[in-house]
């Protein structure tokens, strides 16, 4: 049987084969049906990018953040964004790694249990041995889940969550991209990380975590966490922090933390794109992991918090609803009016985060500029704690975004 269009470009994303998958790209993407299993094709290529001169490689957290970004919107809307990434695809180097090789190597490891499995993948991640932390790694995986794998993983990076958060960002993504690849693909992506951790975590000794019994005395309470920190409070706070994490919020416990962060993301987007990590992987962590990173989080990431009185949302205008979203892709083109502005407008007269979401999503195509990894991550980390912040503080982060990224 003769291949299809999208068959024919699946095979060649892994490639170095711009020149013929694009073109398949425009074809096949005629069927919006397409877009998903291309999305997925290319987290997956993405999975074994390798650079031997970039300490962190942006390959793979670039495509997971645009992925996260595409699922914000529908087709046809996130055209343009996923031609880039098509386009971005076909500039990265890559090793040859595939699923067939991935689950050869995982099944030369010895079964064992999943502690003695987590204690061997740890003395081969902090011994540098990169194919044998990824041959563990898929062991575990294979013989007690992928949440168990990605488990062992994500407590790994907590050794060290790396210059800008980068071991930790790193960790969440590979273990997002496990997760979306297909059945029997997932293996590639956990594995490629148990190898970059190899390198990013050799000769690191564990982190000491002090176990912990329960909540505690403190109120598992959002709203006095943000109190909390805005008086600096701090001897109240890793109490709460405790609470909230073994009260089953330990992603609620970093709301405070993502309005501080939208506020001031840092470097391009870093600090943000550290606190939306954490909030992912907390799924995956002990209770007791969890306390312990957000207290971390918590103290070294910023010392400004609280929500700015002058973003806080007013009353409706009674604007016409058929001209607010034409007025924020007017601020997207030319920057005029101040995205801020249109925005505010928006949000106060009914319009839901939901479709602000999606509107600046489809309008990426439009910019000329910022086709850059960082930008991709950041406006992600962006619109993803606008959704998680939802209607009352999404303003902040997507304000400060919109105005501090090249569009």
């Amino acid at each position: 049987m003769a291949q299809t269009d999208l068959e024919r470009l699946l095979a060649l994303l892994p490639t170095t084969d711009h020149a013929h998958a694009v073109p398949l790209f425009d074809k096949a993407i005629r069927d919006l049906g397409n877009a998903g299993p291309i999305l997925q094709g290319l987290v997956v290529a993405a999975a074994n990018h390798d650079d031997p001169q970039l300490h962190t490689p942006h390959g793979l957290l670039t495509m997971v953040a645009g992925r996260d970004l595409l699922l914000l919107t529908k087709p046809p809307g996130g055209a343009g964004l996923l031609r880039f990434l098509v386009l971005y695809n076909f500039t990265l180097q890559r090793r040859a790694f595939d699923a067939a090789v991935a689950s050869a190597m995982a099944k030369s490891v010895p079964p064992a249990s999943a502690d003695d499995l987590a204690a061997a993948y740890r003395k081969a991640v902090g011994g540098g041995l990169g194919d044998q932390a990824a041959s563990v790694l898929g062991r575990l995986a294979l013989d007690h889940g992928l949440e168990t794998a990605a488990h062992v993983a994500l407590r790994a990076s907590l050794d060290d969550v790396g210059r800008l958060g980068h071991n930790l960002v790193t960790a969440t993504c590979y273990v997002q991209a496990a997760e979306a690849a297909s059945r029997g693909q997932e293996l590639v992506p956990l594995m490629n990380l148990g190898r970059l951790q190899s390198f990013s975590l050799e000769g690191v000794r564990a982190a000491d975590i002090p176990g912990r019994e329960g909540a505690g005395d403190a109120e598992a309470d959002v709203g006095a966490l943000g109190e909390q920190v805005v008086e600096g409070a701090f001897d109240q706070v890793e109490a709460t922090l405790q609470a909230l994490a073994f009260s089953g919020l330990a992603d609620q416990a970093y709301r405070p933390l993502l309005v501080a962060t939208s506020a001031d993301p840092g470097f391009l987007g870093h600090s943000l794109s550290l606190v939306h990590a954490a909030r992912l992987a907390s799924r995956f962590l002990t209770p007791t992991e969890n306390a312990w990173l957000s207290w971390k989080l918590y103290r070294t990431l910023t010392t400004r918090f609280g929500y700015p009185e002058f973003l806080e949302l007013g009353p409706s205008e009674s604007l016409d609803r058929d001209s607010l979203l034409p007025a924020l892709e007017s601020s997207l083109r030319y920057k005029s009016p101040p995205a801020e502005r249109t925005l505010r407008q928006a949000l106060e007269n009914g319009i839901p985060v939901d479709e602000l979401l999606a509107t600046i999503v489809d309008f990426y195509g439009h910019w000329t500029v910022g086709d850059k990894e960082h930008t991709v991550s950041y406006l992600n980390a962006a619109l993803q704690t606008a959704k998680f912040l939802g209607r009352d503080q999404a303003l902040l982060p997507l304000t400060i975004a919109l105005g501090k990224l090249p569009f």
